[in-house]
């Protein structure tokens, strides 16, 4: 018994020393008056990153358009919000990084909040009750299956662009028993801007020579699972490497970045991109190498150019959507109309299958199909995410 009270007393001692930071701050908070800033918001936007910007900035713009007040809030100390041509009626306030951010936000009042974070309710965003309706906005094309479990179990709405999203988050609610969510589809933001910049600059001829790695982070990322072995291949064959890491990997696996740095410093056809914004590398490559990262879309459906993924389909669901959803998740049913899919990747045939790729010319009209019956309005989605969002505004009110 004695054994017991003092585990007791030291896990609630441990417990109560991990809670005094967090309490600190929300005193803090509450005494300097910062948490009256947050009070009494019609709609509010967070952006946890400025790699977010290419998603919001079209929503805030046609928000401004039509004069409906929105106070975006950002974690980015030079967001690109604070330079950016916005209407008065938009403000943007930065309110910290990490733990600053989030007590910001469990103080927040608003009919509404709109962000791209997943795991509301779960991770270190909670929901505030102050908070009528949240409302993501999926960021990019692709099904759920590798979002982090319960990533969107909490929200009270998901913006998607196509049915296939709609199938996934359903079946995690009759799994789950959760509270069913709106699900309106209006498309992807993000891409309005590629699209626009793409036609503004023109169709441009790629170098047949420039291929873009471009892998998502984590363990079932390119980089974990191959090393430098895929840039050292196509670099020894003579193409011009561009690699553009997910920016998580700079977070989550700095010390693979810092070795890959190493091993690839000798090499001068290897260009190594960091901007958020990937415009320039999307636009120069004829071919992208990539995994189970939804910027494979970007280039397939924005510049109709095709795409080698090295897809493993057995992948270990653990800690994913995808422990839930067994069945084929959309991306990988369409890998094969976008480009080709090495499910067993015999890497020393990157070169041969690079060049097939450059020199075919049918992919244009094979990509379109695939994007134009998946994906709601297509480069003009911020007109209807807007609507879909002060529509759910609107019900929020009644």
């Amino acid at each position: 018994m004695l054994l017991s009270v003092c585990i007791g007393v030291l896990s609630g001692a441990w417990f109560m020393a991990r809670k005094v930071p967090s309490l600190t701050r929300t005193f803090l908070f509450k005494v300097t008056g910062k948490d009256r800033l947050l009070k009494h918001k019609h709609l509010v936007i967070y952006g946890e990153s400025a790699n977010y910007w290419g998603t919001f900035r079209p929503l805030l713009e046609e928000f401004g358009r039509r004069g409906e007040a929105v106070e975006y809030l950002t974690s980015t100390e030079d967001d690109p919000c604070f330079t950016a041509d916005l209407p008065a009626c938009i403000t943007c306030r930065y309110i910290g990084k990490g733990n600053a951010a989030y007590t910001a936000l469990n103080f927040l009042e608003a009919d509404a909040l709109v962000l791209t974070t997943p795991g509301v309710g779960v991770l270190q965003i909670r929901r505030s009750k102050g908070v009528g309706k949240y409302i993501h906005v999926l960021h990019s094309v692709g099904d759920i299956h590798y979002y982090k479990l319960f990533a969107f179990d909490y929200y009270d709405a998901v913006i998607c662009n196509g049915d296939y999203q709609i199938k996934s988050l359903r079946t995690l609610e009759a799994l789950r028993g959760t509270k069913p969510k709106e699900l309106p589809i209006a498309g992807v933001p993000y891409l309005d801007g590629l699209v626009a910049r793409r036609e503004a600059l023109g169709e441009n001829t790629p170098d047949p020579n420039c291929v873009l790695i471009a892998p998502t982070w984590g363990k079932i990322g390119m980089f974990n699972r191959f090393g430098s072995a895929v840039p050292r291949i196509l670099a020894d064959a003579g193409f011009n490497v561009i690699l553009r890491p997910h920016p998580q990997s700079y977070i989550s696996d700095v010390k693979l970045m810092e070795r890959m740095e190493s091993e690839l410093s000798g090499y001068k056809n290897i260009t190594w991109d960091r901007n958020p914004d990937g415009f320039d590398s999307l636009r120069r490559a004829a071919v992208m190498v990539s995994d189970t990262s939804t910027v494979i879309f970007d280039l397939a459906f924005v510049f109709f150019r095709p795409v080698i993924t090295l897809y493993e389909p057995n992948q270990d669901p653990g800690g994913f959507e995808a422990f839930d959803l067994h069945y084929t998740r959309w991306n990988a049913a369409v890998l094969s109309d976008i480009g080709i899919p090495l499910t067993t990747p015999d890497l020393e045939r990157l070169p041969a299958l690079v060049r097939r790729l450059a020199a075919e010319t049918d992919w244009p009209e094979r990509i379109r199909k695939v994007r134009d019956a998946n994906v709601a309005n297509f480069g003009c989605a911020a007109g209807p995410v807007v609507d879909a969002i002060l529509d759910l505004t609107a019900k929020e009110g009644k």
